[in-house]
């Protein structure tokens, strides 16, 4: 072996050892693990092993430098879905768009069984318009297979320059064969929150997005209130996103007091609380929120805020489980490591990730199917149900809650409507 060679392989090797070390100290988190874990060291060893094999024994002369990435994308693989390692280019991309929502087609994805997995599409977005739809599985972003990037790079690839475009392909499920679908990207505006009366003085609010809309919830629920309302129903289908700071804001609307929200870090250290202002509470109205498993993220926040301090009912199936922070760890060479840091809680200490809000009131659902093919081994938490669906008509707002799918009516609606004129509630099935 060259010196120059060996030199290469002690760089590669540190570099390996740093990043295994840290890699072996985060797998003993509560995240999980795939096998036991010895410590550190060991997993030192193995590294080493095999970067000495790809140097001595593979058949051609290896780029070295593609090693190291491979090695160290691949440590941050088995974190989670929001942890990455990130090249310089993809650095700078992130550091540019970060908080930025929506991208230029609408979609808010998330991840299931490694692939890009649609949570939310924005209503009139180039996605929603394309016909995409919440629980699509995209196997292919432009001919990349999802399974192979990370959650970043799938993201980046969605966004561009308005009037170019950008071809998804599907994986085949019961209901979307493997077709391909581009779209073009444009200018994406998130829709302001929309509210009208229903049937017994109930003032219902659609709220497709809690980004920059917390004084537009606030108008709205103010205008409920003036209209008349005695009881609200706040829909949460289809809001995926945003950040905590927005949860907060609109949980505090419906509490005078209590825990709102909690932020938990390494080894379950309390990091933050933020506990309601009663100067910011708007109404004592009984309330019933919506949600389903195209809620996530802020959304989540304000339905489990107001499921555990008892404020009123919240309706429907599991969330979709986002809610974790991440911290950046620049490099020497210009890339980063971008590492799962926090997760954020109910105020009962519950994660929002990966298991999502579990509703007061579960409803079920035929209009819902599996995500993956017939025959595949897994499926996604939580797996839908198809039981005890009831036919009778139900009043339907004229925004469409979820914007998931259309069924002949909204079972989730109308259970709230029953939870909040008759008190009647569904049995809490166990998480």
């Amino acid at each position: 072996m060259s010196i120059r060679t060996k030199l290469t392989l002690i760089t590669i090797s540190g570099l390996i050892a740093f990043y295994a070390i840290v890699g072996g100290m985060l797998s003993g988190s509560s995240f999980g693990r795939v096998v036991a874990n010895p410590g550190p060291y060991p997993q030192l060893k193995i590294f080493e092993e095999v970067v000495r094999h790809i140097v001595n024994d593979y058949v051609e002369k290896p780029d070295l430098n593609k090693v190291r990435v491979g090695a160290l994308r691949g440590l941050t693989d088995g974190l989670d879905p929001y942890s990455s390692y990130l090249l310089p280019a993809q650095l700078k991309e992130y550091q540019a768009n970060k908080g930025k929502y929506p991208d230029m087609t609408g979609l808010q994805l998330g991840s299931v069984q490694r692939f890009a997995y649609v949570i939310s599409v924005v209503p009139n977005s180039p996605a929603d318009k394309a016909g995409i739809r919440p629980r699509d599985v995209i196997e292919y972003i432009d001919g990349h297979a999802t399974q192979d990037i990370d959650l970043i790079d799938a993201n980046a690839m969605l966004s561009g320059q308005a009037g170019t475009t950008v071809e998804l392909t599907f994986l085949r499920t019961r209901t979307r064969g493997n077709e391909k679908i581009k779209i073009t990207r444009a200018p994406v505006t998130l829709p302001k929150p929309e509210m009208q009366m229903l049937e017994q003085q109930i003032g219902y609010i659609k709220v497709q997005a809690l980004q920059g809309q917390a004084e537009a919830v606030q108008t709205a629920i103010k205008d409920v209130t003036k209209r008349g309302a005695t009881k609200i129903v706040l829909d949460l289908r289809g809001s995926a996103g945003d950040d905590l700071q927005a949860g907060v804001t609109v949980a505090n609307y419906f509490l005078k007091s209590g825990t709102i929200a909690k932020v938990i870090g390494r080894k379950e250290k309390l990091l933050n609380t933020f506990e309601a202002k009663p100067e910011n509470a708007l109404t004592d109205l009984p309330v019933a929120v919506l949600i389903d498993n195209t809620t996530a993220g802020a959304a989540e926040v304000v339905a489990a805020a107001i499921l555990d301090n008892k404020r009123g009912d919240v309706v429907g199936e599991r969330t979709f489980g986002v809610g974790t922070a991440q911290q950046l760890f620049p490099l020497d060479d210009g890339s980063a490591m971008l590492l799962t840091t926090s997760r954020y809680a109910a105020p009962s200490g519950r994660f929002f990730f990966p298991d999502g809000v579990l509703p007061g009131v579960e409803v079920k659902r035929q209009d819902l199917t599996a995500f993956l093919p017939e025959d595949a081994d897994t499926a996604p938490s939580p797996s839908p149900s198809t039981e005890g669906q009831n036919k009778s008509a139900t009043p339907t707002p004229s925004a469409t809650p979820g914007a998931a799918s259309k069924p002949s009516e909204d079972v989730i609606l109308k259970k709230a409507i029953e939870v909040l004129t008759t008190g009647a509630k569904a049995k809490k099935k166990a998480s």
